[in-house]
């Protein structure tokens, strides 16, 4: 039995070719032709190497011994078929993260041909070709047979993907890799800058999350293809032991933390969410973890979380789906071509499963397709919250609508209240000067009839006596009516607009103050230098003037003025409006309330005498019916109303009837 197996472990081994033929323009894997030797204690140097027994490698896939602490030494013997022309020769090593390489190539009589040390260990600008591989010139010119030795340690998995080009065939390769890695990175920045762009626009934190997650996960997948090295932090040692163990790490926390608040997990699968929770908390732990400790120690646990973390995230999404959450379909799918890709890949660096070609890059295209899935999954839920908002804002515009009229009616009726209520404050100031204007003709009145009386008693009322005291009743009669005539075309309720000369509204706002005016012996000054016409309501434009000269009145009347004046001026205002003015000799308006006298209901007499309607009311007319502007201002001796008034009609308001 022991010679049968000796037999076929003979045969397999005579099988075994150990030789790598070289042949121009074609690419030479060197799987079927390397063999090694496992230094445990990685002490044997290169003098004691060659006298080692190599074993043949005998898997029909790319070397992989997984995560090992050994050091391994390789040996490929090479025959150049092309070693009397011109053709260069280069050997490449397709796995970025090998810290240390030492590359010997020797002749056949052990002639050291070349030395070069490689790996991440060495700084980047000491590679003969500027790749983020490991790609090293082998001087094989007139020399047919040689053999080549590798002696690789490193912490993280144990891989050797070599092979050997010809200068053509290497710079084909290399502009199909970058082909494929501009593509795979053009894709992370378009997706990148997409959702930059949707969480300027839409401000939701969701998005936010998702990039950092893809940052994090960009910086993790640069670390791993060697990118980072050559494009971002160079020959920075502290990254290279533990940059790509901390994007792990990292790209775990964001996307759980992503996962969590765009499927709501609390709420639509608390019991997950708690896992969730509990892996957030050991994905922060190994950040930390990665700071410190070396990659070989950490790069295990991190390797196990970015297992277990797809699937975790695939059972959250399918447990949201169940609640007929949209967006989770489009998740769902993205993390389940990410969940397969790492799982290949991952027991692929432990050597459970085979390489293959591309194995290398079966993670990338799986990353690709769900940072895809997952921005359609963001997409799809910002258009599912539009959809949503839209419906509430549409109800919302019905409510408020309704809310909009029914306040608009009210502020109709509140205008009407008040310009009523005003209307009526100044109707009973009014009928004071009605009374005082028809008391004097009421008393003459009654001394003629009186007359009469006593001369009919006494026999002495002739025809002439009867005609004389006729023609004088007849006369205040016709006085106390065309008094009642100004007050009720003062009163009445038409506020259509005409063309009208203020001028002569301020002269008859003037006539119907006269009364109380002439009482508290105030002397009135009316100066009008324009004839210009502006368009306005007529009885509102008069209540406005009086509402000013009852206001001065108030005040010289209450300071007991003794040579009281009120001066009207109306005069052009530049090229656009006339310019009224009303002043008064009061002593002015106290600093500290004069930009309160035209809000409403403020008042500084008592409220039998003052109602704080007047003034508000005069702002309210000329602002906002005819376009105007009103302000009060403290002069030498007293204060001035000014009133400035458009001539152009379209900037005016057009009123409508009550």
């Amino acid at each position: 039995m022991r010679k049968l197996i000796f037999l076929a472990v003979f045969f397999a081994l005579t099988l075994h070719s150990s030789l790598l033929t070289l042949k121009k323009d074609v690419i030479s894997p060197a799987n079927d032709a390397i063999s090694y030797v496992e230094d445990v204690s990685g002490k044997i140097d290169f003098e004691h190497i060659k006298s080692q027994q190599f074993t043949p490698y005998l898997k029909e896939r790319s070397v992989n011994f997984g995560f090992t602490k050994s050091v391994f030494w390789f040996k490929i013997d090479l025959r150049n078929l092309s070693a009397t022309d011109e053709t260069r020769w280069w050997v490449k090593i397709d796995y970025p993260l090998l810290e240390y390489i030492d590359i010997y190539l020797i002749t056949p009589d052990g002639t050291l041909i070349k030395h070069e040390k490689m790996g991440t260990s060495q700084p980047f600008s000491l590679r003969d070709i500027g790749s983020h591989y490991f790609i090293s010139n082998l001087p094989l010119k007139n020399i047919p047979d040689s053999t080549l030795y590798l002696r690789v340690k490193t912490q993280s998995s144990m891989q050797l993907p070599l092979s050997i080009f010809s200068s053509e065939t290497l710079m084909e390769e290399l502009e199909q890799n970058n082909f494929f890695v501009g593509i795979y990175y053009g894709i992370f920045f378009i997706v990148l800058l997409y959702n930059i762009v949707l969480y300027i626009y839409t401000r939701d934190r969701n998005y936010m999350r998702y990039i950092l997650f893809l940052l994090s996960f960009i910086l993790w997948q640069l670390s791993f293809d060697g990118l980072g090295i050559k494009y971002i932090w160079g020959d920075t040692l502290w990254f290279i032991e533990h940059g790509s163990s901390m994007f792990i790490a990292l790209t775990s926390f964001f996307a759980l933390y992503f996962s969590r608040h765009f499927l709501n997990t609390p709420l639509y699968a608390p019991k997950v969410d708690n896992l969730i929770v509990l892996m957030m908390l050991i994905s922060f732990l190994m950040v930390a973890a990665s700071l410190y400790f070396s990659y070989s120690i950490v790069i295990p646990f991190n390797a196990a979380l970015a297992s277990v973390l797809p699937l975790l995230l695939l059972i959250a999404g399918l447990s949201v789906m169940r609640h007929e959450y949209r967006a989770a379909r489009f998740y769902v799918a993205g993390w389940s071509s990410f969940l397969i890709a790492t799982i290949i890949f991952t027991l692929n660096k432990f050597d459970l499963i085979p390489s293959f070609y591309g194995i290398n890059n079966v993670q990338q295209v799986g990353s690709a397709i769900e940072m895809i899935f997952l921005s359609l999954a963001l997409a799809d839920r910002v258009y599912l919250l539009q959809r949503e908002y839209i419906e509430k804002l549409n109800r919302l515009n019905v409510t408020l609508r309704e809310k909009v009229e029914c306040a608009l009616n009210e502020a109709r009726l509140k205008d009407r209240l008040f310009v009523q209520q005003s209307r009526l404050a100044a109707m009973g100031e009014m009928i004071e000067q009605i009374a005082h204007q028809w008391r004097q003709p009421l008393n003459t009145l009654a001394l003629i009839n009186q007359d009469m009386y006593v001369k009919h008693k006494l026999g002495k009322c002739d025809v002439q006596c009867f005609e004389e005291a006729h023609e004088s009743i007849d006369t205040h009669l016709q006085y106390l009516s065309k008094t009642i005539d100004d007050f009720r075309n003062f009163y009445k309720t038409d506020k259509s607009k005409s063309l009208e000369d203020v001028g002569i509204l301020a002269a008859e706002a003037l006539k119907l103050s006269d009364v109380f005016l002439k009482y508290a012996k105030i002397k009135t000054r009316l100066d009008i230098s324009t004839t210009r016409q502006v368009n306005i309501a007529k009885n509102e434009m008069i209540q406005v003037l009086m509402n000013l000269i009852k206001n001065a009145h108030d005040a010289i009347v209450e300071k007991k003025i003794s040579d009281g004046k009120i001066t009207i001026r109306v005069e052009d205002e530049a090229e656009t409006g006339i310019r009224i003015s009303v002043e008064d000799n009061a002593g002015g308006i106290a600093s500290d309330i004069i930009g309160n006298i035209f809000d409403i209901y403020f008042t500084t007499k008592d409220a039998e005498h003052g109602s704080g309607l007047g003034l508000h009311m005069s702002k309210y007319i000329i602002e906002e019916s005819f376009g105007g502007k009103i302000w009060v201002e403290n002069i030498t001796n007293g204060a001035r109303f000014i009133i400035v008034l458009p001539l152009d009609e379209s900037k005016t308001t057009v009123i409508g009837s009550d």
